[in-house]
C-alpha cells in the first residue's frame, strides 16, 4: 500500500474516466496515470506521370486511446475481472478526457503487469478502440449508363410493337430460318 500511496496523493482527482452507456463511472478503483489519445487520418497519396507525388484525399481512423492503470492491491483481483468481463463482452464504453469525451469504445487488448517493486499495485495498460458505425445503402445501378434516367421510376410496363416495326423484324427473323 506504501508505494501505490505515494504515486497517489489523497487528493488526487479523476482526470480520466471510463463510463456505461448509462454514464456511470466504472473502475473508479483504478487510478489512471496517462491516457493517450490518437486522433490519425489515412492520407491518400497517387504517383503521377511526370513522378510527382499528389494527395487528394485523407480518411479519419477510428479514435485509439492507451490508457494505463494502477490498480491497488485491496481492490485488484475484483478490479482486474471487471475490466477483463467489460474486455470479453466487448461492450461499447465511453472515455472522458481533460479535452473530450469519446463515445463507442471498446476495450482492444488489456497487457497488465506485475512489478515485484511495486508488491502492492498491478500496472494495466488498456488499449480502446472506436467502433464506426455506417448505415448501408442499396440502389439498382444499371447495366447500361444510358438507362440510369430510368432507375427511380421503379417497373415499367412494356408496349407491343406496331405498324412497320413488327413486321420488318419478323421478316428480317424469317430470312435465318427458311
Amino acid at each position: 500500500m506504501a508505494s501505490f500511496n505515494t504515486l497517489l496523493p489523497s487528493y488526487a482527482v479523476d482526470y480520466v474516466a471510463v463510463f456505461d452507456d448509462d454514464f456511470n463511472q466504472l473502475f473508479t478503483e483504478a487510478k489512471a496515470l496517462k491516457a493517450v489519445v490518437k486522433e490519425q487520418a489515412k492520407v491518400m497519396e497517387h504517383p503521377v506521370e511526370s513522378g510527382a507525388i499528389i494527395t487528394d484525399h485523407r480518411i479519419i481512423m477510428p479514435i485509439e486511446i492507451d490508457l494505463s492503470l494502477i490498480l491497488n492491491s485491496d481492490e485488484y483481483p475484483d478490479v482486474y475481472q471487471t475490466i477483463r468481463q467489460y474486455y470479453l463482452n466487448a461492450t461499447l464504453l465511453t472515455i472522458q478526457t481533460k479535452t473530450g469525451i469519446y463515445e463507442n469504445q471498446l476495450i482492444s487488448s488489456m497487457p497488465h503487469e506485475e512489478d515485484p517493486a511495486q508488491f502492492d499495485a498491478v500496472s494495466l495498460a488498456l488499449s480502446f478502440k472506436q467502433v464506426q458505425f455506417v448505415t448501408a445503402e442499396f440502389g439498382i445501378v444499371p447495366a447500361q449508363p444510358s438507362n440510369s434516367t430510368t432507375v427511380d421510376r421503379g417497373t415499367q410496363q412494356g408496349t407491343t410493337a406496331t405498324g412497320n416495326r413488327g413486321t420488318v423484324l419478323l421478316n428480317w427473323l424469317g430470312g435465318f430460318f427458311s
